[in-house]
Order: structure tokens, then C-alpha cells, then sequence
């Protein structure tokens, strides 16, 4: 008699305790279930990541090979012939990447102004090929790696941006070893590669430099006023530099030459075409996957990899001054690619957004092809940092 209420208060906490029993086991598989998500999205951003890695230096490091290729040994690359040709394939492509994502097509942007920047960027093109009559492929790398000087130059005359003195000290750093790495060749590298030719090079190159520094500046200005998707950014851009490439190759007499080019090297135009639309391919999807940051990582990278891989397919003589310029201008590289990020990540801790004249400079110093795909592209993560917000039990950094 006295025992069953005891009886009935241990039959209660039993209860009790199967009952947060099965609640800790939800629970633990509601965790285990998060974990679970988290784990595959962090898989499949890796994954993403390992293909646009190789994507992007595989492409274009076969473009930069082919690129050489195709100017070297006497054989010469009919500068308006090949824009018309790799503006075919970007059309194509840039056409198809509108379609396929649902990009609608804006009309906001004047044909003009499209057509100001597609000879900015034919401009761009046209001197940087031209250029390799006159230096070697490394050098033109070398050189277009100097970009920064002349976004300084423009972000001091036009927004007189102040610059810290590690700036100078590495921009001045990667200017030296170019320079360096120029004069120190070898008198039996190529004759028409050597001395006044080779000066005339450099000027070719420091006009395409200027060019992209045109071409960042013009896009940013009108980005700041209107709205356009970075397919249809780069569709008008490569229609417009088709379209005078043909006109100029006709009023110019220049069908002959085109022709010429299509039955010497028409092998390297179709390669050079495709690997040059699929790199954009994959420059696309890093930027809008994980951001700029990582996209001017894997560019710096390819960079590197194209000038070791020009060194010993085409066995160009070397000498000990041209090692250490090397060795310098690719160091001051990394520093500058180190300082950018340093600035970023101190401006992400602080929250304080980018000035007109730091959004025109990373335009600027971005590649052509990168520079397409900067336009109202945000990083994302497959919806990860959505996951990680509903689990509120565990973070994963990729």
C-alpha cells in the first residue's frame, strides 16, 4: 500500500528519462544530419575549386603556348585576323553563357559607349601581339605584370589617391627586374629580338597597358551609372571588336593577309580561339563561386607556371642577371598580389567600402578576361554559410 506512489514516481522518472532520451537521439540526429550537409558542401566547393583551378591555368597556360608558338621561328600572327577570329569564338560563347544562365540583355548602355570600350580592348590586343615580333613571350608576360604602374599613374592624375611607400617600393621592385631581365639576354638570342627592336617592344607593351588602364576606367564610369550582366558585358565588347576587326581587315585591303593566316595557322587560330573562350569559362565561374581574390591567386599562378614552361619548351638562353630579374619581378608579384589581399581583408574587418578610385583600380589591374566578369557578380558558396547558419553548431572555412 505505502509502496506505489514510490512506484508510480519511478515509473514517471523512467518515462522522463526515455523521453529526453529520444530527444537527445533527435537531436544528435538533427547535429549529425547538419554536419552531414556541411561536409557535403564543403565537397562540392572543392570540387569546384579543383576544376576551376585547372580550368583556368590549363586554358590559358595552352593559350600562352600556342601563343608563342605561333610568333616564333620566323612565324608571325596577322594582329586583326586573330582578333576577328578569337572574337568569334568569345561571341559564341559569351552568347551561349547569357542564354544558358537566363541573363536578360540590357539596353541601358549606348552602343558607343560599347564601341569606345571594344577599341580599348582591340587596342589592348593589338599591341600586346604586335609586341611579340619584338621580345620574346616571357618578356611580354613580365611586362603586362606591371600593370599597377600605370592604375597608379591614372588613380594620382585623376582621384590623387595616396599611395604607401611599400607600394612604390614593390612596384618599383617588379619594374626593375623587367627591365633587368630585358637587357640581360644573351647577344645570340634573336637578332630581330635584340636592342632597338626590343626597345620598340617594350613601347608596344607600355601602350597595351595603357589601353587596359583606358578600357578599366571607361568600364567603371559607365558601370557606375548603368546596369548590364558580365555576359552581355562581354558579348558587346567581343561583337564590337569583331566587327571592326572585319571592317579594318576589308577597308585595309588586309583579306589577302587574313587568308594567308587561315591556311599557314589555321590550326593555331582554332586553339588559341577555344582555349582562350573556355579560360574565360572558368575566370566566370571562379568569380562568382569564391571571388576576385581567388581568381587573381589562380592568375598569379598560371602567370608563373606560363613563364617556367616558355623557359624550357623553347629552351631560351638564360643568363645569371636574367635569373635574378627573375626572380624579382615574379617575388614583387606575389608581394603586390599579398599587399591587395592585406588591404581587402582590412577593409572587410572594418566594413568600410571601397572608394571610386580603389573600385577603378582593381578593374584596372584586372585581366581583359576577368575584367568581364567583375560586373555585379557575388561571391557565393553553393549556399554554405546558409547551412552553417541553420546547423549554429559548426563552421567550415574552404
Amino acid at each position: 500500500h505505502f509502496g506505489a506512489p514510490w512506484r508510480l514516481r519511478a515509473r514517471g522518472l523512467r518515462g522522463s528519462m526515455k523521453a529526453m532520451a529520444v530527444a537527445s537521439s533527435a537531436e544528435a540526429r538533427e547535429q549529425l544530419s547538419a554536419d552531414e550537409r556541411i561536409d557535403e558542401a564543403i565537397a562540392r566547393n572543392r570540387g569546384w575549386l579543383y576544376t576551376c583551378v585547372c580550368g583556368t591555368i590549363v586554358n590559358f597556360t595552352l593559350y600562352g603556348i600556342i601563343m608563342e608558338y605561333a610568333t616564333s621561328d620566323g612565324r608571325k600572327l596577322h594582329e586583326l585576323s586573330l582578333i576577328f577570329v578569337t572574337g568569334l569564338f568569345y561571341s559564341c560563347v559569351a552568347y551561349l553563357g547569357a542564354a544558358l544562365s537566363g541573363e536578360p540583355i540590357s539596353t541601358e548602355i549606348k552602343r558607343y559607349h560599347m564601341g569606345v570600350i571594344a577599341l580599348f580592348s582591340m587596342g589592348s590586343t593589338f599591341t600586346s601581339v604586335r609586341s611579340l615580333r619584338y621580345v620574346i613571350y616571357p618578356v611580354q608576360v613580365l611586362a603586362k605584370s606591371c600593370k599597377p604602374v600605370p592604375v597608379m599613374v591614372m588613380g594620382k592624375l585623376l582621384y590623387n589617391k595616396q599611395y604607401s611607400y611599400r607600394r612604390y617600393a614593390i612596384i618599383l621592385t617588379m619594374v626593375s627586374g623587367v627591365a633587368l631581365f630585358v637587357i640581360g639576354g644573351k647577344s645570340t638570342e634573336d637578332d630581330q629580338k635584340s636592342g632597338l627592336a626590343q626597345l620598340f617592344g617594350i613601347s608596344l607593351l607600355i601602350m597595351s597597358l595603357c589601353f587596359d588602364g583606358g578600357t578599366g576606367a571607361y568600364e567603371e564610369a559607365l558601370m557606375g551609372d548603368s546596369h548590364i550582366g558580365p555576359f552581355n558585358l562581354m558579348l558587346n565588347i567581343q561583337i564590337g571588336k569583331t566587327l571592326l576587326a572585319a571592317i579594318l581587315l576589308i577597308v585595309g585591303g588586309e583579306i589577302n593577309a587574313f587568308m594567308q593566316l587561315a591556311n599557314e595557322q589555321a590550326f593555331s587560330l582554332m586553339m588559341l580561339g577555344t582555349t582562350g573562350a573556355c579560360g574565360q569559362v572558368f575566370i566566370f565561374l571562379t568569380i562568382a563561386k569564391f571571388g576576385a581574390l581567388t581568381c587573381s591567386v589562380i592568375g598569379l599562378a598560371r602567370k608563373i607556371i606560363t613563364l617556367v614552361l616558355s623557359l624550357i619548351i623553347y629552351q631560351h638562353p638564360v643568363t645569371m642577371q636574367q635569373s635574378f630579374a627573375l626572380a624579382l619581378a615574379v617575388s614583387a608579384m606575389i608581394l603586390n598580389f599579398m599587399d591587395k589581399r592585406t588591404k581587402k581583408k582590412k577593409k572587410t574587418a572594418t566594413g568600410d567600402a571601397p572608394s571610386v578610385a580603389e573600385k577603378v583600380q582593381d578593374r584596372q589591374e584586372a585581366t581583359p578576361e576577368e575584367r568581364e566578369k567583375l560586373t555585379d557578380i557575388a561571391p557565393e558558396s553553393e549556399d554554405l554559410s546558409q547551412v552553417e547558419a541553420g546547423s549554429g553548431r559548426r563552421s567550415a572555412t574552404i
